[in-house]
């Protein structure tokens, strides 16, 4: 009997004691061994990549080696339990920023996470690129190759209303400043998915800037529509303060209802950079500064406005807000020229007549001559 009552003494003590057995367990794995790595001397943050397939293992062993957590087993297990209780997800594949004094949990957290602590590039668009610019620039920062940016934006054209034309998106992308995810390997299949990503985003925020401008837009043709950013991608590469950008759309709009020819040195510019025609005079065009000489204006390219009349066949260039707002809301003038006032301060007179033109032309060549 007395055996008996010792076994029972035993057995209910176990049973008084497994819950807080089992409780300080939960808090020592829980809590007391989930601590940061933390070591301020290494640096903030380290860039870890998380590779389709990965397995949690192949996971903790590289941020064991980046030096993120203490002990590997620790965080497999842990990831694991919770995996099995449905607390966590499946790990997702990624490039993310993780700081060094983040604990495992947070770390479990992150990778499990959609979007979270994700690696970005910042791509900056300033107004004017051409579309082979806009693809140089996201390959320089590592997104994408530039042939890919290049035949996405001809590629894509067809996803929006836009006129078909050999450059397909050229004008219709946005300048601005774009954050986007870091791919996890360069490989040739991440960079058109990256492409396409870019050329989307900056068409997308093109098209919610019109609708911002003049929403009636959508009423317009595809046809319309084109002129219209053709006539903005021009005004672009010609004003210098934004007062004047819609009186230059003025004075183009008024050359094409008078069957002038444009005339803008922006387009010669384009003709010489970007297309075949302009490919013989690139050399001389470089060693000169960028000058532009009597001969580029006979360059044959539809591109060349002082040799074709009317528009060019496309955008020559990414227009700002501002250009595209002075092409649907051109200024009340009857101008037909204009020419530079003040070099530094970006000016022009604008006038209607040739004679008038030229007096201005005379008087801004003036501050050039050296008198005796």
């Amino acid at each position: 009997m007395g055996g008996d009552s010792y076994i029972r003494k035993i057995l209910l003590t176990l049973l008084i004691s497994a819950p807080i057995l089992i409780s300080l367990a939960a808090i020592v794995f829980f809590i007391v061994l989930d601590t940061p790595a933390g070591d301020p001397g290494i640096g903030p943050t380290v860039e870890i990549v998380i590779r389709k397939g990965d397995t949690i293992a192949a996971a903790a062993r590289n941020l064991k080696d980046s030096g993120l957590i203490n002990n590997r087993q620790y965080l497999v297990l842990r990831y694991r339990i919770q995996h099995r209780l449905g607390i966590t997800k499946q790990i997702l594949a990624g490039r993310y920023i993780i700081d060094f004094e983040v604990k495992p949990s947070d770390i479990i957290r992150i990778i499990t996470t959609p979007g979270s602590n994700l690696a970005y590039s910042t791509l900056t668009i300033p107004p004017g690129l051409t579309s082979s610019k806009i693809a140089r620039r996201v390959e320089e920062i590592g997104l994408a190759r530039s042939s890919d940016v290049e035949q996405a934006i001809v590629d894509m054209a067809a996803e929006y209303p836009v006129l078909t034309n050999p450059g397909g998106l050229q004008g219709y992308m946005f300048p601005n400043t774009y954050r986007i995810e870091t791919p996890i390997e360069e490989t040739p299949e991440n960079s058109k998915e990256t492409a396409k990503l870019v050329v989307r985003m900056m068409a997308d925020k093109f098209f919610d800037t019109l609708d911002e401008i003049d929403s009636s837009w959508v009423q317009l043709t595809s046809a319309q529509l084109h002129e219209k950013v053709i006539l903005a991608s021009i005004v672009e590469r010609e004003y210098r303060i934004r007062e004047e950008a819609p009186l230059i759309a003025a004075v183009f709009n008024n050359r094409i209802l008078e069957g002038m020819a444009l005339q803008s040195c922006a387009t010669v510019v384009y003709t010489i950079e970007e297309t075949d025609a302009g490919l013989p005079f690139q050399d001389d065009y470089s060693r000169f500064d960028r000058r532009i000489f009597e001969q580029y204006l006979e360059i044959p390219s539809p591109y060349n406005t002082y040799y074709d009349r009317g528009l060019p066949p496309g955008p020559i260039s990414a227009p700002s807000r501002i250009a595209l707002s002075a092409a649907f809301f051109p200024a009340n003038s009857d101008a037909l020229y204009f020419v530079v006032k003040d070099p530094a301060a970006g000016t022009h007179t604008f006038t209607r007549y040739y004679d008038e033109h030229l007096d201005a032309r005379g008087i801004y060549l003036s501050q050039y001559i050296v008198k005796d």
